[in-house]
């Protein structure tokens, strides 16, 4: 009734030997090596005192240090006025930034976040059968994780922008133009947070780069960050020049880090049969903070208004969380078809034809005669 054929198939790939139970080397440029694995370490040139501060940066410890005390720092040098206190700053924060738009942002990430929570949960719920057998499958689970925590932060935003007393903001120095207008500081808040997770999932689980090499741009990043939040409170034309301008060199220098991880990353052994979807968000990062850097330099020069920056901070906030969303969401779902291909290739395999209603009426019939 059945032809049957049964046996090994000799087919290795990627992580066969992992489910076998062997020891495998975890490689820089491999999406197989482990996320959580820090063994991979970059080589650093200098002395010990920089070997060491290179290591206590790659503690997320360290990072929400640096960027607390560089915020800390500029608050208190620029000492910047909060707009409840300015009639003509709040005055202008309810005419420019109309809450209708928050109000729909909210409600939309909201679901987002409720997909992305459930999706994570019957995932992890799926995922109780094989743990294990698949060692690193709670590695798979990080990422929906990061993207919660990014959707709930988009969505708290979304709540501040709400409040009728202008809270969130403060008091604009400087130009003519810029005197009494809006600074939404909980944008800048909200970059700080959300930023490094993205260049985390970016570049430590797209591109499965080592902490030590994720951790200068995402630092970097951060302080450059605070530099144009304070480049906003600075009246004397010259040091308000020199800030924003040091902003946009440590952009260019944390871009160029992020395009070493997509050659890094090309160079490995497996990228070739990766694709392009993975180091292509590390690509539409670097594109869209720029595109962030633009809209922020025309403001400060007076060339947009203050209404148009606040609705395209608020727009790309919430499209750059969806596109690393859905990149993920095709990283995920590539990992899930090659881990079952492997799986499949080194798994003793029965091999099934099923009969035909016609051959089993012939069956039938000859063995009747």
């Amino acid at each position: 009734m059945e032809d049957r054929f049964q046996g090994p198939v000799p087919v290795k790939l990627g992580v066969a030997s992992d489910l076998q139970g062997k020891a495998k080397k975890p490689v820089a440029g491999d999406r197989t090596a482990s996320p959580m694995d820090d063994a991979a370490v970059v080589s650093v040139d200098g002395s010990p005192v920089a070997r060491c501060a290179l290591r206590a940066c790659r503690h997320p410890g360290a990072w929400v240090f640096i960027t607390l005390a560089g915020a800390i720092l500029f608050a208190a040098v620029v000492q910047p006025a909060w707009c409840p206190s300015d009639e003509k700053c709040q005055h202008i924060a309810h005419d420019e930034a109309p809450t209708v738009y928050n109000q729909c942002a909210a409600f939309a990430l909201g679901c987002v976040l409720v997909h992305e929570v459930a999706s994570l949960a019957l995932t992890w719920k799926n995922a109780q059968q094989a743990i294990d057998v698949i060692h690193n499958i709670r590695d798979f689970m990080i990422p929906g994780v990061f993207l919660c925590v990014t959707f709930a932060i988009l969505v708290i935003e979304n709540v501040a922008h709400m409040n009728s007393t202008k809270w969130h903001a403060h008091v604009a120095r400087g130009a003519t133009y810029l005197d009494s207008t809006p600074v939404y500081t909980v944008f800048y808040v909200e970059w700080l947070i959300n930023v490094p997770i993205l260049l985390i999932l970016a570049g430590r689980y797209a591109l499965s780069r080592p902490l030590d090499e994720v951790a200068r741009p995402l630092v970097v990043t951060n302080v450059y960050i605070i530099f144009a939040w304070a480049g906003y409170f600075i009246q004397d034309t010259a040091a308000r020049v020199i800030v924003v301008a040091i902003a946009f060199i440590l952009y260019f220098f944390a871009s160029a880090d992020m395009f070493f991880w997509v050659r890094k990353f090309y160079d490995g052994s497996s990228a070739a049969e990766l694709g392009y979807l993975r180091p292509f968000l590390t690509i539409s990062l670097i594109v869209i903070f720029g595109l962030y850097g633009i809209v922020y330099l025309c403001r400060l020069c007076g060339v947009v208004s203050g209404s148009s920056e606040w609705l395209f901070f608020l727009v790309m906030n919430a499209s750059t969380k969806l596109l690393a969303s859905i990149a993920f969401a095709g990283i995920r779902s590539a990992e899930y078809h090659s881990l079952l291909l492997e799986m499949v290739a080194n798994t003793n395999t029965v091999f099934q034809r099923s009969l035909t209603a016609a051959e089993i009426r012939d069956k039938f019939l000859l063995s009747e005669d």
